[in-house]
């Protein structure tokens, strides 16, 4: 039975998640957290966090993304004992993470997963040149969550596979805290889908704010709106392109074949260091291992922010994965009971 609660920020909403993380931490014995974290820009990014003291550094609103945190809980599972792993993502993390617990190399037993509303990311370098300008990459956080209600600061500035994103929700996880559309220096919204879960960390006492329908409507309908707006965004580029994206998934690997030996896109998904996609004896990859890759694409981007050519992969592969979802009535990341159809 899921549970609801809006958590009082008490005007810091970001030291309000940090003691949440640290309650998560103490009360469920965590070892280790994998968690963004906010610094220098050339520090910021996902870590696994070994002390409880280093959740100072915790900040899942900082608008970078260097690499798909997903990536890492492979590494987290093995160094960390049974059920004493957490891991906080973004929405396209835990997508990422739910495909990857479809292959039967990798399980998640004993992982605590967190996932927070994402409010967008920025290129790297454009994440360095505010960050210098602002006089710190802690403010750029702030300058975000300033925008919150709305859902965000204009989306032209964030990364392409943001603006062309599937949702920003936090849905799926052992605890979803919620940020959009609400009025977070007042309070985040916090789900939990274990009500034992939600028991144990003492939610109700945690909380202090009583749940309020009214911000869960709103929250609901400006998600409703970025993922119509992401849609439009989508539509429009794909429209742009026109034939200048591959027809269908041949060409698509097609495509990827004349790429030589670059793998750039491969050797930064989080999906290939589950399943590698294979190639035939002549080095071609094989159709049916580029649509079992792409039909469990999250739309994290990291392909693209990689390639050496600068293709617009965040599109390509949507274009491709949307053909790949009507044939095999598939959605990505959306639920971790739907088997994964290319085998």
């Amino acid at each position: 039975m899921t549970t609801q609660w809006m958590l009082n920020t008490h005007g810091d909403p970001l030291g309000a998640v940090r003691q949440f993380a640290n309650t998560i931490w103490q009360t469920l014995d965590i070892e280790k957290m994998l968690a963004p974290t906010n610094g220098h820009p050339d520090r910021t990014g996902p870590r696994i966090l070994e002390h409880l003291d280093e959740i100072e550094h915790l900040n899942p609103f900082t608008p970078l993304m260097p690499l798909n945190a997903a990536t890492l809980i492979p590494s987290l599972l093995e160094r960390t004992a049974p059920n004493k792993a957490a891991a906080m993502l973004r929405p396209c993390e835990m997508r990422t993470l739910v495909e990857m617990s479809k292959y039967e190399n990798f399980a998640l037993d004993g992982l605590l997963t967190i996932c927070v509303d994402c409010l967008g990311t920025l290129p790297a370098d454009e994440y360095r040149w505010r960050a210098e300008r602002k006089g710190s990459s802690g403010e750029l956080s702030q300058e975000a969550l300033q925008f919150s209600r709305q859902g965000g600061i204009v989306r032209y500035r964030y990364r392409a596979a943001c603006q062309v994103c599937i949702s920003p929700e936090a849905t799926l996880a052992d605890i979803n805290i919620g940020i959009l559309g609400l009025p977070v220096r007042q309070a985040v919204l916090i789900t939990i889908a274990n009500a034992a879960l939600a028991e144990k960390l003492n939610l109700s006492e945690l909380a202090e704010t009583e749940f309020d329908a009214e911000l869960l409507d709103t929250h609901e309908r400006v998600t409703a709106r970025l993922v119509q707006r992401s849609e439009n965004t989508r539509e429009r580029i794909t429209n742009g392109l026109g034939g200048l994206l591959p027809e269908n998934i041949g060409a698509l690997v097609e495509q990827l074949n004349n790429c030589g030996d670059c793998n750039t896109c491969m050797h930064v998904c989080p999906l290939c260091d589950i399943h590698y996609p294979q190639r035939n004896e002549n080095g071609q990859l094989i159709e049916r291992e580029a649509m079992r890759w792409l039909i469990s694409c999250a739309g994290c981007g990291m392909c693209e922010q990689a390639c050496p050519q600068h293709l617009p992969l965040s599109i390509i592969f949507s274009h491709i994965q949307s053909q790949l979802a009507s044939e095999f009535k598939y959605n990505a990341g959306m639920s971790f009971e739907h088997p994964l159809p290319v085998i």
